[in-house]
C-alpha cells in the first residue's frame, strides 16, 4: 500500500479516477433543482439573459450573489444547461481535492499524509453526491482553499498576499461567512520565522488581505446600497437565519413557522433581515440558559450525519415524477459508513499526536490551523442552527487529520525526547 501511495503516477491516477467517479454519478443521477438548488438556478438563467438580480422585478440580495453569478457566467459562455452547472462542479472539486492535498502535504509536511487525503477525498461519498446538485458548497470550498494555499506563499510575497485577499472576496460574495477565516488562517499559519518579525509579518499580511478583500466587495455594497439605502456588503439572510435558531419556538434544526413573518414584518428586505437580527438577539439576552441549551441539539444536528447530497438528489428524482433507484438507499448507508470512518480516523489522529506531544515524542508538524476553521464552523453552527450540509466546508480539514493518523501513530511510539539539564 506504501508504495502504491508513493508511486509517482498516484496523483494522477487518483484525480482521474476521482473525475471518472463524479462524470458517472453524474450520467446516471437527474435531480430537479429543489429548495434554494431551483432559486440559485433560476437566478443563473437570469443573469446570462442580463436581467439582473432580483426577484419578481425587485433587486434581491437574500441568498448571496456569488454562486448565481458564477453560474450565469458559465450558462452564457457555454449554454443554459444542468449540464453545466454539473459539469463545473466536478472541475471544482477537483481543485478542492488537489488543493487538500497540497496543503496537508505543507502543513503536516508529509508526502504521505497529502496523498492519503487525496485518496480520501476523491471517494468522499456524500461530496460525490454533490455532483448533480446546482449547490454553492464546492464552490465556496474551492475558492476558501485556494485562499489558504496562496496565504502560505503569500508570507513573503506581498503581490500573493493581494491575490489571497481578492480570492477570499470571491469567497465572501459566494457565503459571506467567510469573513473571519483569513484572520484564523494567518493566526495559525505555521511559525517559519522569529517571533517579533513573524508578528509583524502577518500583521502587515492581514491588513493586506483584508483591504483587497473589502475592495473586491466595493461594488456590491454599492449596489445594495442604491437598492435599499444601507450599507449591506453581501446578502439579507443573516437576521432571518439567526432567528431560526434563537426563539421560543427553536429546535436546533431548520424548522420555518408562521411567527417568523409577524416578527420580520413588512419592507423591504434590509428592513425585515434587521427584525429578524433584534428579534434573535434580543432572544439570546433575555434567555442565556434556554440558548445554550440548545447548543448540544444544533451540534448534533451539524455532525449527526453525512448524506444529504444523495437525499437532496432523491428528493430531485421524485419531483421529477421518476422512480429512485434502489442504489441510492445502498449509497446512503455508503455514505454514513464512510463519514463515521473519517470521524473516528480524525480523532485516533488527534489523539496520539496529543500523546505524542505529552511524551515529548513529536518531532514532526502538527498544524493548528484545520482545528482552527472545524472550530469556527462549528461556532457558527450552534450559534444558528444545525444541519449537516454547513458542515460541508469542513470535511477536507477533517480528512487531512485522518491522513495523518499514520504519522501520529509512529509519532506517538517515538522515544521521548531528552530534555537538557
Amino acid at each position: 500500500m506504501r508504495r502504491l501511495l508513493e508511486s509517482r503516477y498516484f496523483p494522477a491516477v487518483c484525480l482521474g479516477a476521482s473525475f471518472l467517479v463524479r462524470l458517472a454519478w453524474m450520467l446516471l443521477v437527474d435531480p430537479k433543482p429543489v429548495s434554494d438548488f431551483d432559486w440559485y438556478y433560476a437566478k443563473g438563467i437570469d443573469l446570462s439573459y442580463g436581467r439582473g438580480y432580483q426577484e419578481h422585478g425587485a433587486p434581491t440580495a437574500y441568498w448571496p450573489v456569488g454562486y448565481p453569478a458564477f453560474l450565469g457566467a458559465l450558462f452564457a459562455l457555454f449554454g443554459r444547461s444542468l449540464l453545466v452547472a454539473r459539469f463545473a462542479n466536478i472541475l471544482l472539486y477537483l481543485g478542492v481535492v488537489a488543493l487538500s492535498s497540497w496543503l496537508a502535504g505543507r502543513l503536516f509536511r508529509s508526502t504521505l499524509t497529502a496523498r492519503l487525503t487525496l485518496l480520501l477525498l476523491a471517494f468522499h461519498p456524500n461530496h460525490i453526491a454533490y455532483t448533480s446538485l446546482v449547490a454553492s458548497e464546492s464552490l465556496f470550498m474551492f475558492l476558501m482553499l485556494l485562499g489558504i494555499a496562496v496565504l502560505l506563499i503569500a508570507r513573503s510575497r506581498f503581490l500573493m498576499a493581494i491575490l489571497a485577499g481578492a480570492i477570499f472576496g470571491l469567497a465572501c460574495l459566494v457565503r459571506p461567512q467567510l469573513l473571519p477565516i483569513p484572520l484564523i488562517a494567518v493566526l495559525l499559519l505555521p511559525q517559519v520565522e522569529g517571533p517579533a518579525r513573524s508578528l509583524g509579518r502577518r500583521l502587515l499580511l492581514l491588513a493586506t488581505v483584508y483591504a483587497t478583500l473589502l475592495v473586491v466587495l466595493v461594488p456590491w455594497t454599492i449596489r445594495n446600497y442604491r437598492a435599499y439605502g444601507h450599507v449591506l456588503l453581501v446578502s439579507t439572510n443573516g437576521g432571518g437565519n439567526l432567528l431560526i435558531g434563537n426563539n421560543p419556538w427553536a429546535t436546533g434544526a431548520y424548522i420555518d413557522r408562521p411567527e417568523y413573518e409577524g416578527i420580520e414584518g413588512r419592507g423591504d428586505e434590509y428592513q425585515r433581515d434587521r427584525r429578524a437580527q433584534r428579534y434573535a438577539i434580543d432572544y439570546m439576552r433575555e434567555h442565556p440558559l434556554a440558548t445554550l441549551k440548545l447548543w448540544p441539539r444544533k451540534f448534533w444536528y451539524l455532525y449527526r450525519g453525512d448524506v444529504e447530497g444523495t437525499r437532496w438528489s432523491i428528493e430531485g428524482i421524485e419531483a421529477r415524477g421518476k422512480r429512485v433507484p434502489e442504489w441510492l438507499g445502498v449509497a446512503v448507508a455508503v455514505s454514513e459508513a464512510y463519514y463515521l470512518f473519517l470521524g473516528a480516523a480524525c480523532a485516533m489522529s488527534l489523539l496520539f499526536f496529543l500523546k505524542a506531544a505529552r511524551r515529548g515524542g513529536a518531532q514532526g508538524a502538527f498544524p493548528l490551523l484545520g482545528l482552527g476553521v472545524i472550530a469556527y464552523f462549528t461556532f457558527l453552527g450552534v450559534m444558528f442552527y444545525g444541519g449537516s450540509r454547513y458542515h460541508f466546508p469542513v470535511m477536507p480539514w477533517v480528512a487531512m487529520y485522518a491522513a495523518a493518523l499514520p504519522e501520529a501513530f509512529r509519532a506517538s511510539r517515538r522515544a521521548p525526547v531528552p530534555v537538557p539539564r
